[in-house]
């Protein structure tokens, strides 16, 4: 579980396209991330990366790491759903979108399962929820590194524009090697990745 001192809350409203206004929340406390709309993206076609997993898999998962939550707070939820999650004033809040930062909150971070649901791109959420992220970053004094993959030039430079991110060959970690040990759960496909387009998404690729 996060320790205390990260769990926060950023709130931001924006116009909808029924004219009326959104409110847009991004949480990092575990117990509101919603498990089966998380399951549900991670086995659509838009988070080709990775698949569902048995739910007290994915519990755990969320429970290890600093999940940045994206919801939408209304009345009756983004879908007119009302068994989701509510908030303290009653309404209903509805997981729309995800950053997860594998971390011991200190020195090393790796970015994962960065997505927002289709419904609710082109609304400059996902590089909100990476300003939030950096937020955090920049509050580690001892943070040595954030890694993170991602494919296409539109990601890669929201990931600059936002975190700071660069390529390793123009950081001074550009001569040491970078390996990786694939698991068997590892559903990454290069081809496929590359012909994504990231700027619809505003949200990274693969991990």
């Amino acid at each position: 579980m996060p320790p205390a001192h990260e769990l926060r809350t950023w709130t931001r409203q924006i116009p909808g396209d029924d004219h009326r206004t959104c409110t847009y929340i991004i949480s990092t406390d575990p117990s509101l991330i919603q498990l089966d709309a998380l399951n549900a993206a991670l086995g659509s076609d838009m988070i080709y990366w990775a698949q569902p997993v048995p739910l007290e898999t994915l519990r755990l998962c969320v429970e290890q790491s600093l999940c940045f939550g994206l919801y939408i707070h209304d009345e009756q939820g983004a879908n007119g759903d009302e068994d989701h999650g509510k908030s303290g004033d009653g309404k209903v809040m509805t997981m729309i979108g995800l950053s997860r930062l594998v971390t011991d909150y200190t020195t090393f971070g790796y970015l994962t399962d960065v997505y927002v649901l289709a419904s609710h791109q082109g609304k400059g959420l996902g590089k909100w929820m990476m300003q939030c992220l950096d937020e955090v970053l920049s509050s580690w004094p001892h943070l040595r590194r954030c890694l993170l993959f991602t494919s296409g030039e539109a990601a890669v430079k929201m990931y600059r524009a936002t975190i700071g991110a660069k390529y390793i060959s123009e950081t001074p970690s550009k001569d040491l090697v970078l390996l990786e040990r694939r698991g068997t759960a590892a559903t990454f496909k290069v081809g496929k990745a590359m012909g994504a387009d990231a700027s619809k998404t505003g949200t990274e690729k693969e991990r």
